[in-house]
């Protein structure tokens, strides 16, 4: 069973495609304000919620598989956030995160799940399961959003670090 056709089907897409728009600028490796890494986090993190919320009949089993959808995008999402490279241009404030097709597809990901949720409410039959839909879209979730904490994590680590001393390490003279 699946709702009719409704605002919230229409704002899931919406949502999906502004979360891709904000996320092409890290996808090319453009350099971005820290701030502008946690934003479609919070429109993807949004997504897979109210496309949880559309699922009627929910049992425990279905809410385990979005929990476990999102755990586990979480997972690699923090792996493929540690091994990037990125450089901080601290004159501007800007990062650039090295250019990967990863983030990209995740958000494609979430802009088809929402597809296929509004064309199953149009139908008002199913194309896809809703409940396995919205875990699709918490791993999408999950893996965006730790993706981005980890670069933030690492960033503000390399924003802490002291500049490199003049002198390279052990080529000190010895005392005297």
């Amino acid at each position: 069973m699946i709702a009719p056709l409704s605002l919230s089907n229409v704002l899931t897409v919406l949502m999906a495609l502004v979360c891709l728009w904000t996320i092409a600028p890290q996808a090319r490796g453009d350099g971005v304000k820290l701030w502008r890494v946690a934003v479609p986090p919070g429109f993807a993190t949004a997504q897979a919620l109210v496309l949880l919320a559309g699922v009627f009949d929910a049992t425990f089993a279905h809410d385990a598989e979005w929990l476990v959808g999102g755990m586990f995008g979480a997972v690699l999402g923090r792996m493929r956030g540690w091994a990037l490279s990125f450089d901080v241009d601290r004159a501007r404030g800007l990062i650039k995160v090295q250019p990967s097709i990863d983030i990209h597809l995740a958000a494609i990901g979430l802009v088809v799940l929402a597809a296929i949720d509004f064309t199953s409410a149009s139908f008002e039959d199913p194309i896809v399961a809703t409940d396995l839909v919205a875990a699709g879209a918490a791993f999408f979730a999950g893996y965006i959003g730790c993706r981005a904490v980890a670069i933030a994590v690492r960033v503000s680590r390399a924003a802490r670090a002291t500049p490199p001393s003049s002198t390279p390490a052990g080529t000190s003279l010895p005392p005297s």
